[in-house]
């Protein structure tokens, strides 16, 4: 008799071959995959005891699918395997929901032993089945609070509520400012035309009077009958009709619809209440999530992104052009004489230039390129699928533009000043971050011992 299925995610066949060996002779049914895709595909699909996940895949991060899976079976249990180990990903992946932490290369004992303790503790917490409801009520208000994709948020709750909740059909509606309004966000239905009639119809009864609906300010859950709606449907039966709130206002709606003759009892209400609930935390979350990432990789004076983000951006666009053999270029940008600037107009003055050359940077390059201040009077650029001569070209123009533009004309200045800028390309001059960061700033301040205002590519590296 098996002691658990557990499905294997490495792209090392080494690897995997010496996991899987080691579990099956331990009693275990063993699956394996050897990307994140593919192992999410296979977590939709059947349910697994266990998941061993190596950090570093060819496609997606074992992070990414460790967080994606806590969505799809929140219950899963997760053991992190990975070769190249550091406090950070320790940490995050348990706060992600890992239930433990191993390093290679593995040693096979300890590796059956936290396997076995790992599934001996799911089996504990599954077998009392007086604790079923309150479980899936957990799984699914996990998969809720872990959502920090506002655009996704609504679509997982409605998936949370019509497991919890038995329903044909399922909508949700959400608010946004004006002139957006209201507007249909996600849905479970026969057909697009089915769920977009269904909406209109309820954005139409959520937006009557409370006099008109009986609806107590919109807050509680109620069941109501399909014909409050005015739709002519024949084959549904009641609907629930849940809010869900941020900041004591309605942000959102589910309606859940029954099948003919069907009804929803206090049970009913109360588990989507308490989805309700957990939709509303998770949407605080949303909001802290969102504030905490702007202030840890925005600038905070020209609100451009900060070195922290070009740091990571710059080890994803090089892993990206590893993969699929493109180029990419960075550019290094000073400002000449800036402090003339500061000690001329004084340092609130320089403080707004640097926010509108910020602005001219950020106009004078595409939406999928990076720009940030690096520090002071420093700003970088990264340019994907861009090659040296094209980050020659583009980085000359950016050069013309400033020079030609006078600054703090709204403040009745005509601030002229001049940048010098060193380019450095991916693989051409160099062929690692580090290098990319090294030889452009070099290659910036070659220009700045000698003419200023001029641009700069790095000599390409040698082997």
């Amino acid at each position: 008799m098996s002691k658990g299925r557990i499905l294997i995610v490495d792209d090392s066949r080494l690897s995997g071959t010496f996991c899987t060996d080691i579990l099956a002779a331990d009693g275990f049914d063993v699956e394996t995959a050897s990307s994140g895709i593919e192992a999410l595909s296979l977590l939709k699909a059947r349910d697994f005891d266990l998941v061993i996940l190596d950090l570093i895949l060819p496609d997606i991060s074992g992070q990414e699918v460790l967080h994606r899976s806590k969505q799809i079976k929140a219950l899963t249990n997760f053991i992190v395997v990975t070769g190249h180990a550091s406090l950070d990903s320790a940490i995050e992946c348990l706060k992600s929901g890992a239930s433990d932490y191993l390093t290679k290369p593995i040693n096979p004992e300890e590796f059956k032993i936290i396997v076995n303790r790992s599934i001996e503790q799911k089996r504990l917490f599954e077998e009392n089945s007086g604790l079923k409801r309150l479980i899936k009520l957990y799984e699914l208000s996990t998969a809720i609070l872990t959502c920090l994709d506002k655009e996704r948020f609504l679509e997982v709750v409605l998936d949370s509520m019509l497991q919890i909740i038995h329903g044909k059909v399922g909508i949700s509606i959400s608010y946004e400012r004006e002139p957006v309004g209201w507007q249909l966000k996600a849905f479970q239905a026969p057909d697009e035309e089915t769920a977009k009639n269904l909406a209109d119809a309820l954005i139409s009864y959520v937006k009557l009077p409370e006099s008109e609906t009986g609806l107590p300010g919109g807050k509680d859950t109620m069941s109501l009958e399909l014909k409050a709606l005015g739709l002519p449907y024949s084959d549904m039966g009641p609907f629930l009709l849940v809010p869900i709130s941020q900041n004591d206002s309605i942000a959102g709606y589910l309606a859940i619809f029954s099948e003919l003759n069907g009804s929803y009892n206090k049970s009913d209400i109360e588990n989507a209440s308490l989805i309700a609930n957990q939709a509303t935390l998770a949407l605080e979350n949303i909001r802290l999530y969102t504030e905490a990432r702007e202030l840890t990789y925005i600038d905070d004076l020209t609100r451009l992104h900060n070195i922290r983000y070009m740091d990571i951006a710059l080890d994803n666009e090089i892993k990206r052009a590893k993969r699929f053999k493109s180029h990419l270029s960075f550019l290094f940008i000073d400002i000449d004489y800036f402090k003339n600037i500061n000690d001329s107009y004084g340092h609130q003055v320089g403080s707004k230039v640097l926010i509108e050359l910020g602005q001219i940077l950020r106009e004078m390059v595409r939406e999928i390129d990076a720009v940030a201040r690096y520090g002071g009077d420093e700003f970088t650029i990264l340019l994907v699928e861009t090659n040296a001569a094209g980050a020659t070209v583009i980085a000359n123009r950016i050069r013309d533009v400033v020079e030609k533009h006078p600054f703090m004309t709204e403040e009745g200045l005509s601030i002229r000043l001049t940048i010098t800028i060193g380019v450095a390309a991916y693989p051409e001059q160099a062929s690692s971050k580090e290098e990319l960061l090294t030889v452009s700033d070099i290659a910036m301040y070659k220009g700045k011992n000698t003419t200023r205002n001029v641009v700069v590519l790095a000599e390409k590296k040698t082997d």
